[in-house]
């Protein structure tokens, strides 16, 4: 019986520690995709006209600077998305330390799914905006020339799984609540 026990907690650990290292190895990836989207945004006012030419040569109508101010509003919901993803990460990350260290029944830890709960609701959010915008820049850019295909097809839709991941995240956070609770009662009668 004593081996079993001993198994479980090593493959917890492995788990755990498994899901630690993702978690950060996450964390750097988008950091790294925010500091590229932010300096493609400051250097876009720097590269447009050029941007602007090779267009050009893809499109029958040369963009309007509209598009310009259009793509720089889908970089920064870009960003948006990239900072959500990493507050959520990074409370994970901390549930799964708590976890590790044996004490996932507290209050903090139901804060923290609920957070990471409501960022999973505003990736949602933003990320259905954003594609509203890339469809309205794909009609603002028009037509391409013969020969010349843009290939860029954008779903602007709300994912069904992403409103259950919302759900089951709050749902969550409330069982962690209750564990808490149900901890600290009992600690009480001791």
């Amino acid at each position: 019986m004593e081996t079993n026990v001993k198994q479980d907690t090593e493959t917890n650990d492995i788990v755990l520690k498994s899901a630690r290292g993702i978690l950060i190895f996450s964390k750097w990836i988008s950091v790294f995709a925010i500091v590229a989207i932010t300096l493609g945004l400051v250097t876009l006012p720097f590269t447009y006209q050029s941007l602007r030419a090779e267009m050009s040569t893809v499109l029958v109508n040369t963009p309007s600077p509209e598009a310009a101010g259009m793509l720089a509003l889908i970089l920064m919901m870009g960003i948006v998305i990239l900072l959500l993803t990493l507050f959520a990460v990074n409370r994970l990350r901390r549930l799964v330390d708590s976890v590790g260290n044996g004490s996932p029944f507290t209050r903090i830890n139901g804060t923290r799914l609920r957070g990471i709960g409501l960022a999973a609701f505003a990736i949602q959010v933003v990320s259905f905006v954003g594609s509203l915008l890339g469809e309205g820049l794909l009609t603002m850019l028009g037509e391409t020339k013969p020969g010349q295909d843009l290939n860029i097809s954008i779903d602007a839709s709300i994912s069904l799984s992403g409103i259950l991941l919302v759900l089951l995240l709050i749902i969550l956070a409330r069982v962690f609540d209750r564990g808490a609770e149900m901890r600290e009662e009992l600690e009480g009668t001791i």
